[in-house]
């Protein structure tokens, strides 16, 4: 744990108390232990999903495992991603798709779907004492280290509670709190955001209703299986190492 950024924390979580707080939960490590980390100091966020495809088997368990174990509702909303892909006719029938698609429906309003647009659309909503959490770590990469170590943390309307943690930290915060975390964790190391070559045959082996549900809206999703590199590289089987034993079990659900 990085002391600096630690005692940071510590000098400005109490002011939270007074505002509207919002997590951007991605269910992922950071996200979950950014929850957790809050909850221990009094501070109950509200929890936005920004999912990829709506009602997905898999991710439907374990937003059922996380608003039963934190006694929270999980509002859900479309992703940036969803809306680039639909844009893009993304893994769809290739011949013509693009033009086929635009003709039909024109644009698919992506500028609705960025970050900052959902994030002002919330702040409009909730009122201008709303503050968004993220779970950003120093150890996370150079920029995020910069960044982190220059404002603490906290910057604007932005605010990072586990900003001194590293991955030891994570580990314990989460059998601190007996929590568990997607079974994407056991597969292939990290949270879900959509179909990738890496994912993909894992999803089809794993769970196979998720599959579908994928190839109905998308269907040439299952051709990113084919590609060279659609194998785990070292970072993602590091992941695995390290959070592959906090993941769901496919035995607490029946349907994946």
């Amino acid at each position: 744990m990085n002391e600096q950024l630690e005692k940071d924390f510590l000098s400005k979580v109490d002011s939270l108390k007074n505002k509207t707080n919002v997590l951007h939960f991605s269910t992922g490590a950071d996200a979950v232990a950014s929850y957790l980390k809050l909850k221990e100091h009094g501070i109950n966020p509200f929890l936005i999903y920004h999912y990829f495809i709506k009602d997905l088997p898999m991710v439907k368990n374990y937003m059922d495992y996380f608003e039963k174990k934190f006694d929270e509702h999980i509002y859900q909303f479309p992703s940036t991603l969803w809306a680039e892909r639909i844009d893009n006719a993304l893994y769809q029938p290739p011949i013509r798709a693009r033009e086929r698609f635009r003709n039909n429906i024109g644009r698919y309003e992506l500028d609705k779907f960025t970050k900052e647009a959902f994030d002002k659309l919330i702040a409009d909503t909730l009122g201008g004492d709303a503050v968004f959490h993220l779970g950003l770590r120093y150890t996370d990469g150079i920029r995020r280290y910069s960044h982190l170590m220059k404002h603490g943390a906290s910057y604007g309307n932005k605010f990072y509670p586990i900003a001194s943690f590293q991955i030891k930290d994570i580990q314990d915060i989460l059998e601190r709190n007996d929590c568990l975390l997607p079974i994407e964790y056991k597969l292939w190391g990290i949270s879900f955001e959509s179909p990738r070559a890496w994912n993909i045959n894992l999803i089809k082996e794993n769970c196979p209703e998720t599959y579908k549900r994928i190839r109905k809206i998308f269907p040439m999703a299952g051709a990113e299986g084919l590609r060279k590199y659609a194998v785990l590289n070292k970072h993602f089987k590091q992941r695995i190492t390290q959070f592959g034993k906090y993941a769901l079990p496919k035995e607490m659900y029946s349907i994946w």
